[in-house]
């Protein structure tokens, strides 16, 4: 499985979710958790690994850990939600999706515990799923951002 495909289940829960998305699709919805997870909105560059530091930064660790075993997932209050995520950005998210702010969190507290433990099968980080970083080609669309191209041309020419 693939980061896109994780985003794509996230987006899944975040949509059949208690939340009202009565006014949005799942692609949009797609879209708007890659963008908040420091993605874009194809789904590439998406960084999990920030919201696995944002919980132990935020005395969280006990919710991290069982997103990220094989036990059941530790739920997450929304009050948690607003620990991890400004308020810029989940209201950011709101008017994007066109929802309430409430929806948004409740939407996040079954998406995020979903995608988190998709990126550990079995238990154990896959830190190729938790972190896409900048610079490798899986699409044409990557090849064309002028800094993946620069580090593309330098591995070819075998020069930095």
């Amino acid at each position: 499985m693939n980061i896109i495909e994780i985003v794509r289940i996230g987006a899944q829960f975040f949509n059949q979710s208690a939340a009202n998305t009565q006014l949005t699709d799942e692609n949009s919805i797609f879209a708007a958790l890659s963008r908040l997870l420091s993605g874009n909105a194809q789904g590439q560059h998406v960084n999990l690994q920030a919201i696995i530091q944002d919980l132990h930064q935020a005395d969280l660790s006990h919710i991290a850990t069982s997103w990220l075993s094989n036990d059941v997932n530790a739920h997450i209050s929304a009050t948690h939600i607003t620990t991890i995520f400004s308020s810029e950005k989940l209201a950011a998210l709101a008017s994007e999706l066109k929802m309430e702010e409430q929806d948004v969190i409740v939407g996040l507290q079954d998406a995020l515990p979903t995608m988190i433990d998709q990126a550990s099968p079995g238990g154990d980080i896959d830190h190729n799923l938790l972190v896409q970083p900048v610079g490798e080609i899986h699409s044409i669309d990557d090849l064309m951002d002028l800094n993946n191209l620069k580090n593309f041309a330098s591995t070819i020419f075998n020069k930095k």
